[in-house]
């Protein structure tokens, strides 16, 4: 697929309904653009790190504390598989 477009003089350019329809942009998404070799690569970006931890609740218990839950869960897995 290819699209012809313009460059407006604050450096917008406009990408075509079909394109966005195919890539799964809406307004306000975020573009991930990628230059070689004299070209350019749109893409949707995909969230950051920080977006994502921004999405998920606040922990109960101390991070440290973590891997010590993680082995004592594991463990009442395994004995809940023998019995």
């Amino acid at each position: 697929m290819s699209h012809i477009t313009s460059l407006t003089r604050k450096g917008q350019v406009a990408i075509p309904k079909e394109v966005r329809v195919k890539l799964g942009l809406k307004a306000f998404d975020k573009i991930e653009v990628e230059v070689e070799g004299g070209e350019a690569r749109l893409r949707k970006a995909r969230p950051s790190l920080e977006e994502v931890a921004g999405t998920l609740p606040p922990l109960d218990v101390p991070i440290e504390e973590m891997p010590t839950i993680a082995k004592h869960e594991r463990a009442k897995r395994r004995i809940s598989k023998l019995s």
